[in-house]
């Protein structure tokens, strides 16, 4: 039997000399494709995972043999893009799913996948980071995502005067990870954000339709914005005038203060991470290059430092210009120091002066935002 990355990868092939709306059309009447997304079949032996569980694999590190680094165009795979689902993957036939937009809008519209597929698109190079991951985690990836613009269908459904929030209500739901029985996935975010050019809603990743732990059919993407506001296997969008009081806007994903205030987390903040060395990595020779990536959500990064067991912040260097909603790489070239173990950090500092704090606020009560400088210990040999 195919495998399912055979048929993607035929898929991509097609799309590339036939043309998008042919390649759509192709791909609805695809029986294997199909076939594949009903029965819930991952990419590359990704699993499902209970609820409250995240992608081991994904959020511990690229797995063996990964080729994210930044000599590269800098695009995750989608098999080693990180995964944090709160329930079950559902399994959504897209011959009956639907997506419909309603609450404070003239026009209410309920389009089907066919309709989404056909529909005018965009493709942006984007960067998603989950809120909990952990300084220098895996927990942060990108994309070459197609979709299109969400302020494209609100404009068509006329949203009404007074309007203030979009909520996106995902297809996911269930008991465990803390949340109330019958408890479904859903997040908001402004009506500023959701009419900006850069929040998309995407049927596509890399060239193929979003595989299942990653949405299909549709998820939204919020540029900028850490990952939890990107609804996955989106059903329904709603516009309202009032604050949304979903369990996962107001009991998770909150900034939590000693004084009991409490923030909605929403931008992603300045951060880097190494992917060259890795920890623990013993260097031979004496010339080293240092690689990474740093990103600044809806900000540009302005420079990456290192520094070396504890010394002075010394630069690295950008090797492409940077750009908003996408990590930069970035490197270094060490002359390595007398052998041993050493220990090596890096930050980050965005265009707008906010850099990696040395240490987490001893205010903060909650596992979020955390974006301290990443640290090695590595041995010279």
């Amino acid at each position: 039997m195919q495998s399912f990355d055979e048929k993607d990868a035929r898929t991509r092939r097609a799309a590339r000399t036939i043309g998008r709306r042919e390649f759509l059309r192709a791909a609805l009447a695809s029986t294997g494709l199909a076939a594949a997304h009903l029965s819930g079949e991952t990419l590359s032996g990704i699993g499902h995972f209970a609820p409250g569980l995240i992608g081991l694999r994904s959020l511990t590190g690229p797995s063996e043999g990964s080729t994210i680094s930044a000599n590269t165009s800098a695009v995750t795979s989608n098999a080693d893009f990180f995964i944090r689902n709160h329930f079950t993957t559902p399994r959504i036939n897209e011959e009956k799913w639907t997506l419909e937009v309603g609450g404070m809008v003239e026009k209410p519209v309920k389009l089907s996948y066919s309709d989404i597929l056909l529909a005018s698109s965009e493709r942006r190079h984007v960067t998603l980071e989950c809120a909990g991951n952990l300084s220098g985690g895996a927990g942060v990836s990108t994309s070459v995502w197609s979709g299109l613009p969400l302020q494209m269908l609100l404009k068509q459904a006329v949203v009404q005067p007074g309007a203030s929030t979009v909520i996106f209500h995902g297809a996911d739901g269930g008991e465990g990870d803390g949340a109330p029985a019958g408890t479904h996935f859903a997040r908001a975010i402004p009506i500023e954000k959701a009419m900006d050019a850069s929040t998309l809603l995407a049927y596509e990743m890399n060239g193929a339709p979003l595989p299942p732990e990653h949405g299909f059919p549709l998820r939204a993407l919020v540029s900028g914005w850490y990952g939890m506001d990107s609804v996955k296997w989106l059903r329904r969008i709603e516009v309202s005038n009032e604050p949304f009081k979903g369990y996962f806007q107001q009991e998770r994903y909150v900034a939590l203060k000693s004084n009991g205030q409490r923030e909605i987390i929403s931008r992603m903040r300045v951060n880097s991470k190494f992917v060259r060395p890795l920890i623990e990595e013993e260097i031979r020779g004496r010339e080293y290059r240092i690689e990474g990536f740093a990103w600044a959500g809806e900000n540009k990064v302005a420079k990456v430092e290192l520094r070396f067991d504890g010394g002075a912040w010394q630069a690295a260097t950008l090797r492409d210009s940077a750009t908003t909603l996408l990590w930069t790489a970035w490197s270094y070239e060490w002359t390595t120091p007398r052998a041993g173990q050493h220990v090596i950090e890096v930050r980050a500092t965005d265009d707008a002066g906010n850099s990696q704090p040395l240490a987490r606020d001893p205010d903060r009560k909650d596992d979020y935002e955390l974006n301290t400088p990443h640290r090695i210990s590595v041995k010279v040999g």
